[in-house]
């Protein structure tokens, strides 16, 4: 199978599984991958994505666009709007909290699968790369946005511009990795994170993903309404309730 799913330790973890070919994505493989990332949304309180062999992936698989490569080019849009805009909605509208587990190289549009997580364990090898300059593209799969909201307008110019990779301790000095640990032990720290925030109250949380990037690309006062409009919803239900008992009685919350 091009994309394992299983499940541990109640965390769904959702592996891209083309290690010959670095993980890189076809169109197989992105409606797994969804498939794949809406099944823990049903399933689970948490997911993890990550890559199988020495790379977490390493971006779009041309391969099956050759014919059209070898005539006039091919149809990107439609690439795009098939191919990876479902797999960034997916994670964006993720039911749970999500976290990229980054074991070797995230180029391109695997740079973007990564920054569309909700949090990035990298290993100490791995990096991330807009590589798309290096072929005449745009960054693409999210990353024009991402990128720049998670670092600054410059420093987003400057990696998507050259091209070049940005190693894991960069990355996490620059905000855009959690952790950065040996790379044997990615993918078990990132199950740990996400279960600790599966043991949280997760749709508290998948709200904050969902206003966070909303305010990204919006004024205060937008922010502000937006805010107390989710406040107002969350406030009534069993988590907060549960939470603020558990706060008064002076015990840990248990939230489902």
């Amino acid at each position: 199978m091009s994309v394992t799913y299983h499940q541990r330790d109640g965390v769904a973890v959702v592996t891209l599984d083309r290690p010959d070919v670095f993980n890189s994505i076809d169109q197989p493989v992105a409606d797994a991958l969804v498939a794949g990332l809406n099944r823990a949304g049903r399933e689970a309180r948490a997911a993890v994505i990550t890559g199988a062999g020495r790379a977490f992936c390493a971006g779009a698989d041309l391969g099956d666009l050759m014919d059209e490569y070898e005539r006039d080019g091919p149809d990107l849009r439609r690439v795009i709007d098939q191919r990876f805009n479902p797999i960034v909605h997916a994670l964006l509208d993720s039911k749970v909290p999500t976290v990229a587990a980054v074991n070797g190289a995230a180029a391109g549009a695997g740079m973007g699968l990564a920054l569309a997580c909700d949090l990035r364990v990298m290993g100490e090898q791995s990096f991330l790369m807009s590589a798309f300059v290096n072929v005449a593209l745009i960054p693409d799969t999210g990353s024009a946005w991402m990128l720049p909201n998670m670092v600054g307008v410059s420093r987003a110019m400057e990696i998507a511009m050259t091209g070049r990779r940005v190693p894991a301790e960069e990355a996490f000095t620059l905000g855009l990795a959690a952790r950065v640990v040996p790379t044997g032990d990615v993918v078990d720290t990132a199950v740990a994170m996400a279960a600790s925030l599966a043991a949280g109250p997760t749709a508290a949380l998948v709200e904050t993903r969902t206003l966070i990037h909303s305010a990204a690309a919006a004024t205060l006062g937008r922010t502000l309404a937006d805010e107390a409009e989710t406040q107002g919803r969350l406030g009534s239900q069993p988590d907060h309730i549960e939470g603020m008992k558990a706060f008064l009685e002076k015990r840990t919350p248990e939230f489902r």
